[in-house]
């Protein structure tokens, strides 16, 4: 009996790191649709990188974003898994889903904030993952001084 229990514990020990090891699954399948972390899927099924472009501001809708950079103009497709960072946004999406409405991107980006985009190139059109306003045209607005 007391060569056994040293035999069982080695075993044990030995068989552990593959028990412990995750199976690989089916990868489409784990995954929810719309999530990524730094590729993306195009309709093609081919991975894509997610880019960053800089800029300003020259139009906005709550569908889309362009944005004027050294290299042109860039307008992004927009849609309520863009996520925005800006100046109190999280407070207003916070309240605004608490009241189960959406926030369109019009309530956080105005034409001449400078901007940060990271989206993916999906052929024909770049879809916005996330906006970042680095400056907004309401905060120089607002530090001018009266007199």
């Amino acid at each position: 009996m007391k060569r056994l229990l040293p035999l069982f514990v080695g075993i044990f020990l030995a068989a552990a790191p593959a028990f412990a090891q995750d199976k690989p699954a089916d990868k489409t399948a784990a995954k929810p649709a719309g999530k990524s972390a730094g590729t993306s899927k195009s309709a093609s099924g081919t991975a894509t990188k997610t880019m960053t472009a800089t800029g300003t501001v020259s139009s906005v809708a709550a569908d889309s974003l362009t944005v004027k950079g050294s290299s042109g103009d860039m307008t992004f497709a927009v849609d309520d898994k863009t996520h925005v960072v800006a100046k109190g946004a999280s407070h207003k999406s916070a309240a605004a889903k608490g009241e189960n409405k959406m926030t369109p991107i019009t309530d956080f980006v105005k034409v001449g904030d400078a901007v940060s985009v990271k989206y993916h190139d999906m052929g024909a059109t770049k879809h916005a993952a996330s906006v970042t306003v680095r400056t907004s045209t309401e905060g120089a607005a607002s530090k001018t001084p009266k007199k």
